[in-house]
């Protein structure tokens, strides 16, 4: 797979509005640094913070009280994280950790949201977020219809294409197996058989807590996907 980052497009809602109006966002919030794995938003706290995502892939789960986590979505550069909270006051409906070393800004709900009316923003905004309703439902039809090799297939295209334009190794992802699985609500050994497949294939190369796609568009035909 192709390593030439800066022939991917920008994403998220960066992708959305003017680069000088993402530079302002992201100047006015506090830049934290954050390690892998490492919690940024905790389900079941107070919002009242809007996260723009700046460097590094990020994943969003929700948990039961019994310890079982679902990955609700992807996020990378360009997105931003835990606006929902910030704007209607409830508490976090999902936990977002960190995939991989990045950084995020990080700005008062209210601040963010006037920043989006002096600059413009709110179409801007309203239309990233319908867009995320709408990815969703999808989702949700996904875990319900696809078989196992199709919705890992679709997981891992999701984690190659949220690592933006500057990410040097987009194909190479920090997840386990046991991680893979857990994302999709399996036991390790329902996706050990797809990944040995693609493996014998030459499709991926697996290592101990990592993941190196080496032909995505071939991963996603084998499992008969189709993505735009």
């Amino acid at each position: 797979m192709s390593e030439n980052h800066h022939a991917r497009p920008f994403r998220g809602f960066r992708s959305l509005i003017p680069g000088l109006a993402w530079s302002r966002l992201v100047q006015h919030g506090v830049r934290t640094p954050h390690r892998a794995q490492e919690r940024l938003l905790n389900q079941g706290d107070a919002g009242g913070w809007v996260l723009l995502c700046v460097q590094g892939r990020l994943k969003v789960v929700y948990a039961e009280p019994d310890g079982r986590e679902l990955l609700l979505a992807v996020r990378g550069p360009g997105d931003l994280i835990g606006e929902f909270s910030g704007s209607d006051g409830h508490p976090r409906s999902a936990t977002v950790a960190a995939i991989e070393p990045g950084s995020t800004s990080k700005l008062p709900a209210r601040q963010f949201a006037d920043l989006v009316r002096r600059l413009g923003l709110e179409q801007h905004l309203n239309s990233y977020i319908l867009g995320k309703v709408r990815e969703s439902a999808a989702h949700a039809w996904q875990l319900a219809h696809l078989t196992t090799a199709a919705r890992l297939a679709d997981l891992i295209a999701t984690l190659v294409e949220a690592a933006g334009p500057d990410h040097p190794s987009p194909a190479t992802i920090a997840m386990s197996q046991e991680e893979l699985a857990s994302a999709l609500g399996l036991v390790r050994s329902a996706v050990t058989p797809v990944l040995a497949r693609w493996k014998a294939s030459g499709l991926v190369r697996i290592a101990r807590g990592r993941l190196e796609v080496l032909d995505i568009a071939a991963l996603v035909s084998s499992s008969g996907q189709n993505r735009p």
